[in-house]
């Protein structure tokens, strides 16, 4: 499902030439070479780095000529894209593996929240930097939209079988109700509020606005 979105391990694709032609290449295996530049620009990003994205700090960043970075991406900002997909892709995985283990609606939206919030302390600086940067606005955003759409048809499914709402009003709430997760982030971010709470209090948000909806039905059309 978020794997049709952000593909887990598209941070492992060949070069566009998997040809060494430099010594520098040829020590390191294509794979690692290439995760090696995104490391360099994570590195730089969650440093608060931004002016030093280009394809020569990048290439200081990583110890290697910055035709080698030319090898493997179009410019900056194809780097920084491909950074993007493997953070996001690293979030899918952590939110897939949550979704499969959780047994009721309740359950789903706890350990769901729990992987997101694991991500951010793993992984924060470089997310939030991600999500900020208005050099991804266009095809970043697009990713996100994608796969939010995909979060809010799969939660609004398990949300309309448990509250017994209409497809239509469940899709509704949830995509609303996940508009609300950056305001969480913020409470964590900046308010510095435990996540076991901030967790109980989305959880129990969630969890009384279906109620709500399927105990006084809006009408929809």
């Amino acid at each position: 499902m978020l794997e049709e979105i952000v593909p887990v391990g598209s941070a492992d694709m060949a070069p566009r030439d998997p040809v060494g032609t430099t010594e520098a290449s040829a020590r390191l295996p294509a794979a690692r070479r290439r995760t090696q530049l995104l490391d360099a620009a994570a590195a730089l990003l969650a440093e608060g780095h931004v002016d030093r994205l280009t394809m020569e700090g990048i290439a200081v960043q990583a110890g290697v000529s910055k035709a080698l970075c030319y090898r493997y991406f179009d410019n900056a900002d194809d780097l920084l894209l491909a950074v993007a997909e493997r953070e996001m892709g690293a979030v899918a995985a952590r939110v897939r593996a949550a979704m499969n283990l959780a047994v009721t609606f309740e359950d789903s939206i706890r350990s769901s929240l729990a992987a997101w919030f694991d991500v951010l302390a793993e992984r924060g600086p470089v997310l939030l930097a991600l999500l900020s940067t208005p050099r991804l606005a266009g095809d970043l955003g697009e990713r996100r939209r994608a796969l939010r759409s995909v979060v809010g048809d799969y939660y609004g499914a398990r949300a309309a079988a448990a509250f017994d709402l209409s497809p239509e009003v469940a899709a509704a709430a949830t995509l609303i109700l996940l508009a609300g997760i950056e305001g969480m982030i913020d409470c964590w971010v900046e308010r510095s509020i435990p996540r076991r709470e901030l967790i109980d209090i989305y959880t129990t948000m969630c969890v009384a606005s279906f109620q709500a909806l399927a105990d006084d039905p809006p009408v929809i059309g």
